[in-house]
């Protein structure tokens, strides 16, 4: 073993050396070029020299932002070219990425905005964004975090411009050699922003046409078809498209040659101008009826991906194979299995899906006699004219797309004998209310006997229809409904009845028992049904039962009887003050969440639990028992203002990784832990009462999160805090009566303590801690001299100081101390200064920026030009601006304000432009600029400030293409540096800032051989 790595007497994890290795190395082996033999490999023929030129267009190496689109017919490989860029450039060369698949469906299926917002959650990786209602790309904020990380983004299967500009508005001032490759259809669509970078897709060449054809008509064996004229003839029709000759291939994979001819003389009856929806339609004609049914199901219910389980939760009726029907259908090509993330999901791609729709659509002109009805207008003209039939088996109405009032007919459903899936529904609950669908003169008694699943959110009626028979119904779902009692009869059977939702139907007052009715039951959702008073009773014997939500169930009055549900595994409800001995609860087999509306919970838990959710509840103890649900993963009381202690048992809970305890504010103490807790790694505590944390608190030792934000009765920490080994984030803001900290751990890396008020000092922060936030500190006075850890650093052979921007180095990426005007002037002018510098020199080799700000009005003495005002003269650069477009010693630009911020207003976003412009020898041309803009939220009135940030190389702007002989013959030494201040709130325009003045500003070219100059004057300093 190597000798540990060692800080403030602290040996440094092994395991994170090891990551750190493991990252350096993995960063620079050289990556691999896959041949055309591997893209073969993996089916992808002819796709080689398609990547060659989309990935000329996109040209990586050059420092503008662009879009480049990939055009094409549907089927074309327009996606799979798109998903093979983007693996090949997306781990190494960027760094942020996102691929956004269908666009065009999901945004009919959701909204732009909650795809916009996936997309800048994958992009900048921040929860917060999850929270937004609608994170605007263009929002001073994003846009900031957007300018200095470098992104690769593909929007595949855009179809209007509005989705795009939705998606990437402002692209243009994303980091510099950002990238955005958009697949399309429409060309149009790319006219506006990639007229000069748009890829054409063709089909493949006759050989590709063929090979790909062979491999899966045959696969890996030798062709039964000798006759190479028929093959070429077969091939022929479908035009160079790679998804028809898949689906042809798989279509006549194991038949003989007089079942090719036959498919050949079929080809040849279909109209020309058809070709590919021809070849498709061939595959389809070759199936099973009952797969073919299968199959126009999923075109017509289905948009973009859809799992295995929602396929089969739609369509089996218990007799119907649809598993083995979407096999089936997979082996054809006619739906695939695709990866997103982790998630494997089927999809039929759009030509399939548009050829099913219009194989239902051709067989008559009357909607109400087309076998299913998914269009909008197509269902209203059929529910309001009453012209269905018992053709119709399925319909798919979306009430979201409803442009008008619509009026159902009494009898609208009546002649439908054969219809089995019925859903109308809301996907956008924006519009929700802005038309309705009415049923003044209720429903007609009959609904098919034949319904598997009947959905209908917002359902108008008291009850259903008297005279419906559900006995072959699977699935009732009636989110937010009228209804008052499902049935005003005694309902003989529900024999197959699996899944009831009644979520949120306020007007529901009791439920008939399903005991004797439903005896398959697995699945119950009643919350939100606030008029519901009785439950229990009606589901005593459901022995099938797994899943039950009865929350927010305000007025149930029956907890008080004995129950017994021998095999409910998902019990999400507010019931837990009950005594369930036999009780299993999971979800999806090993969650459970569980909330009560009692003060207390029972002294016996359900044994398997492994997550536990009693949030907002008014629960005031926790019993000892606890300690006994050895498998509880999590424990959320988050909200629960009642409770006053926690048991000491809670150590005992050796499977506990995640303890979430905010907003308790009764909550005084946390309890002593008498024994290691050896997987509890997060501990949240923002809000609660806490005055004081145990000694005992090092025996959480895989603790990395502890938040103890906004606990403002706590006044110490105990000094056994530095014992945590694997403590990486430490949030104490808003402590209020915090004075001191004591020794910190060795492994933090982040330390937030903004508005602890009362705070004086700082520690000896850990070596590898990469950022600081203690914004308003406003009792700061001392920050502790922190050079003896930096003269290890500097000292330290160890593999983690060769790229010290990997391993979250010394005081890190971030660290702010606005408003902590106590602070003395050596602090700010010499340790904090001093270090900040540092900072940068260490990080020389990284292509993020840095962060610094702390009280002062002295630029630091390493900015060797430097000036009062907003301008400055720099003489002799020791290199012209080709340093950007050439390899050289030059890293990148650290560039320092000093800003009078007593006029400043709240809310305001302040914007740092700075401007470098080197002059030439060319008299009638104006040079390119090199420019920068960074964010700062300086919102409180105060003293001057010093902002120090570090641009690397790869991150500066500039406005025109250096390399071209022009400039690079035309430079000279001198240059002029500007920076100015402007304003912005979210949604409004830039506007130039009087509430800030800038009073001083420095630039500093940074190279390489300024290290070891620093480092060796920083440790004569010592």
């Amino acid at each position: 073993m190597g000798t540990p790595l060692v800080s403030n007497g602290d040996s440094w994890p092994e395991f994170k050396l090891v990551q750190k290795i493991v990252e350096d190395i993995s960063l620079k082996l050289p990556k691999c070029q896959p041949s055309n033999e591997h893209y073969k490999k993996g089916g992808l023929i002819g796709i080689e020299e398609n990547i060659k030129k989309v990935k000329s267009l996109l040209s990586i190496g050059s420092k503008d932002v662009r879009i480049i689109g990939i055009w094409g017919m549907g089927g074309i490989g327009k996606t799979t070219l798109a998903s093979v860029v983007y693996q090949e450039l997306s781990s190494s060369q960027f760094e942020g990425c996102s691929f956004l698949p269908n666009v065009k469906e999901e945004c009919e299926r959701r909204t732009p905005y909650h795809l916009r917002k996936k997309l800048l959650f994958e992009l900048l990786n921040e929860k917060a964004i999850l929270k937004m209602d609608t994170p605007f790309v263009a929002s001073p904020y994003i846009f900031d975090k957007l300018r200095r990380k470098k992104v690769f983004i593909v929007l595949d299967n855009v179809d209007d411009w509005i989705q795009l500009d939705a998606l990437v508005e402002g692209y243009d001032q994303f980091a510099p050699g950002s990238r955005i490759l958009v697949t399309t259809r429409n060309v149009q669509v790319l006219k506006k922003v990639a007229d000069q970078n748009i890829y054409k897709m063709e089909g493949l060449s006759h050989n590709d046409s063929l090979e790909l054809f062979r491999l899966h008509a045959f696969g890996k064996n030798s062709p039964p078809i000798d006759d190479a004229m028929l093959l070429k003839r077969v091939v022929s029709y479908a035009d160079g498209n790679p998804l028809a000759l898949k689906v042809l291939g798989c279509f006549l994979h194991s038949r003989n040659k007089q079942d090719w001819k036959n498919v050949l003389y079929n080809l040849q009856k279909f109209p020309e101008q058809n070709k590919i929806f021809n070849v498709l339609r061939t595959s389809y004609d070759g199936l099973d009826e009952g797969i073919q049914n299968i199959f126009l199901d999923i075109a017509c219910l289905f948009k973009g991906s859809f799992t295995r389980s929602e396929a089969e939760r739609l369509l089996d009726s218990g007799d119907s194979p649809v598993k083995i029907g979407m096999e089936v259908l997979v082996e054809k090509s006619l739906i695939e299995d695709v990866r997103y993330g982790i998630i494997n999901e089927l999809r039929m791609h759009d030509l399939l899906r548009q050829m099913g729709q219009k194989i239902v659509c051709d067989r008559h002109t009357e909607p109400g006699h087309h076998s299913r009805l998914w269009d909008a207008k197509d269902v209203c003209h059929v529910l309001e004219r009453n012209t269905g039939t018992v053709t119709v088996e399925v319909i798919l109405f979306n009430l979201s797309e409803m442009t008008r009032d619509v009026e159902v007919c009494r009898a609208a459903l009546s002649k439908m004998c054969n219809l089995r899936i019925l859903k109308i529904y809301f996907d956008n609950y924006i519009s929700v209310n802005k038309f309705k669908l009415h049923l003044f003169q209720g429903l007609d008694s009959y609904l098919s006997e034949k319904l598997i699943y009947f959905h209908w959110d917002f359902y108008p009626l008291e009850s259903m229809p008297s005279n419906f028979t559900p006995e072959n119904l699977v699935e009732l779902v009636l989110h937010r409904s009228h209804i008052q009692k499902l049935w005003n009869r005694e309902v003989q059977s529900l024999p197959v009845l699996k899944r009831m939702d009644l979520s949120y139907s306020a007007l529901l007052t009791e439920i008939p028992d399903l005991s004797q009715l439903a005896p398959n039951l697995e699945s119950i959702n009643l919350e939100g049904c606030r008029s519901l008073v009785r439950v229990l009773p009606c589901l005593e014997n459901l022995d099938k039962l797994t899943d039950l939500n009865l929350k927010g169930c305000s007025k149930l009055r029956d907890f008080e009887e004995t129950i017994n549900f021998g095999g409910i595994k998902n019990f999400l409800s507010k019931i837990f003050q009950q005594q369930f001995p036999l009780l299993k609860s999971f979800i999806n087999n090993n969650i459970l969440s569980l909330s009560t509306p009692q003060s207390h919970i029972s002294q016996k838990f359900p044994m398997n639990l492994t997550v536990l959710n009693l949030q907002r509840t008014p629960i005031d103890a926790v019993p000892l028992s606890i300690g006994s649900l050895s498998g509880l993963v999590k424990l959320d009381l988050g909200d629960c203002e009642s409770l006053r202690s926690l048991p000491t048992s809670i150590c005992k809970l050796k499977s506990l990784e995640s303890l979430i305890l905010s907003g308790c504010v009764k909550l005084e103490k946390f309890p002593a832990i008498f024994e290691p807790m050896e997987r509890l790694e997060s501990l949240i505590m923002s809000g609660a009462g806490i005055t004081e944390l145990p000694e005992s608190i090092d025996n959480l030792i895989s603790l990395k999160d502890l938040n103890l934000d906004s606990c403002k009765e706590i006044g110490f920490l105990p000094n056994k805090l530095c014992d945590l080994r694997k403590l990486e984030y430490l949030n104490l803001s808003l402590c209020s009566k915090l004075e001191n900290l004591p020794p910190l751990p060795p492994a933090l890396l982040s330390l937030e303590v903004q508005f602890c008020e009362s705070l004086k000092s700082l520690p000896d922060l850990p070596l590898f801690c990469e950022r600081v936030y203690a914004r308003h500190c406003t009792s700061l006075e001392k920050i502790s001299d922190w050079r003896p850890s930096l003269q290890q650093q500097l000292n330290s052979e160890s593999p983690n100081f060769c790229r010290p921007h990997r391993c979250a180095d010394f005081m890190g990426r971030f660290a702010n101390f606005f408003g902590c005007e106590k602070l003395d002037q050596n602090t700010s002018n010499t340790i904090i200064a001093d270090y900040a510098i540092f900072k940068i020199i260490k990080a020389v080799n990284s292509d993020s920026d840095l962060n610094f700000c702390y009280p002062g009005d002295e630029i630091p003495k390493w900015f060797s030009s430097q000036s009062s005002g907003t301008s400055l003269k720099i003489d002799n650069v020791r290199t012209c601006p080709e340093f950007l477009v050439q390899q050289s010693n030059f890293l990148g630009l650290a560039l320092c304000v000093v800003l009078d911020l007593n006029k400043i207003r709240p809310q305001d976003y302040v914007i740092i432009h700075f401007k470098l412009k080197f002059k030439t020898n060319i008299d009638d041309d104006c040079p390119p600029d090199f420019y920068a803009e960074r964010f700062l939220w300086a919102n409180k009135k105060c003293l001057d400030h010093v902002f120090i940030w570090y641009v690397p190389k790869d991150l500066m702007q500039h406005s025109e293409d250096l390399s071209t002989q022009k400039w690079l013959s035309s430079w000279s030494s001198d240059a002029s540096f500007h920076v100015w201040a402007s304003f912005s709130h979210d949604k409004v325009k830039q506007l130039e800032s009087e509430s800030c003045e800038i009073k001083k500003c420095g630039v500093w070219f940074v190279y390489k051989e300024d290290a070891e100059r620093f480092n060796a004057e920083t440790v004569r300093s010592i």
